[in-house]
């Protein structure tokens, strides 16, 4: 139900839980997920924060007020919001809050024993535990995922393989037997984002070439192929879609690893620039400290004209 400031509110729960499960009720959840998501990609899922907490506690109330098969449709949909909240709770930093959540989601969809929502809740989870610097962690929950994503259907199975790209990056040091399964991860998910049939599947990711090349760039760059990642990020920009905000920031980003492990701290401080830019836009503080941690490894090395924008962009409140 559309409220006045264009967020979703849900209809009252006073009406009873067994018009709910088929009623006005759950397609106010559906709506509220896809607009969610919708800000998650274009802009920040910070808007609609208060609506997902409203939901989750609805439904959390719901789900112990109900028996049967109906205490597992709600069920299944506080692991969808679950998963949702994780993501809103990391893009703000808070890092426990967000594994939490993930957790959660997990272990609902581990009860449930429902193949689309365990691979889509390792998958998030696996991205929270990159977040915390976990990497072990984050392979083991991307290698947990791929056998419930072969059951999948395209896009979910495609990102999954994209995660277990990026994970295994995180954990292969130097054996070349695991930095080419990774990159065989993400030419699998590539593979999937060109010929798949990608009709949205209710999990809310986006198997797509931008952020497949954006990632295997960032693991070229980790395992010291630096014109490979150059050339992987020459792909992402030319497949990257209007709009897609998130995937333009990443992009950035992405870049700035590369230029700066190249040595190239000129480009680097340039890029960073404007990917600062977006970051605040998007009122991301994950990103923005990701921004900051390489602006200081650029102090002192880089030309200071380089530095001169960043620095004044750094300097004013967010």
């Amino acid at each position: 139900l559309a409220s006045s400031d264009g967020t979703l509110e849900l209809a009252s729960s006073s009406v009873g839980i067994e018009s709910l499960a088929s009623g006005q009720m759950m397609q106010s959840y559906e709506s509220l997920l896809a607009l969610s998501w919708e800000l998650y990609y274009t802009s920040s899922t910070q808007k609609v924060a208060q609506s997902i907490q409203q939901a989750l506690g609805q439904l959390n109330s719901d789900f112990a007020h109900a028996s049967g098969l109906k205490r597992d449709q709600y069920d299944a949909l506080r692991c969808r919001f679950y998963q949702l909240a994780s993501v809103v709770a990391r893009d703000r930093q808070d890092r426990a809050q967000a594994l939490e959540y993930a957790t959660q989601a997990v272990e609902i969809a581990g009860r449930l024993n429902h193949a689309e929502l365990l691979a889509a809740a390792y998958l998030r989870r696996a991205r929270v535990y990159l977040g915390l610097q976990r990497y072990e962690s984050a392979w083991q929950d991307a290698a947990a995922a791929l056998p419930y994503a072969d059951l999948a259907r395209d896009p979910l199975k495609g990102k999954c393989l994209q995660m277990a790209g990026e994970a295994l990056s995180y954990v292969a040091g130097a054996d070349q037997g695991r930095q080419q399964q990774s990159l065989r991860y993400f030419e699998e998910a590539a593979r999937l984002a060109r010929k798949g049939d990608l009709t949205p599947d209710g999990s809310f990711v986006r198997t797509d070439l931008t952020s497949i090349a954006i990632e295997k760039a960032q693991a070229l760059t980790m395992f010291g192929r630096h014109d490979e990642a150059l050339a992987a990020l020459g792909v992402a920009r030319k497949h990257l879609q209007p709009g897609m905000t998130r995937w333009q920031l990443n992009l950035l980003l992405a870049e700035a690893d590369a230029y700066y492990a190249q040595g190239d701290l000129e480009s680097c401080c340039y890029v960073l620039t404007d990917a600062l830019r977006i970051a605040r836009a998007l009122n991301l503080p994950t990103k923005e400290e990701r921004i900051k941690r390489l602006y200081q490894q650029c102090q002192g090395k880089a030309p200071l004209h380089a530095l001169r924008d960043l620095q004044q962009l750094l300097s004013r409140p967010a």
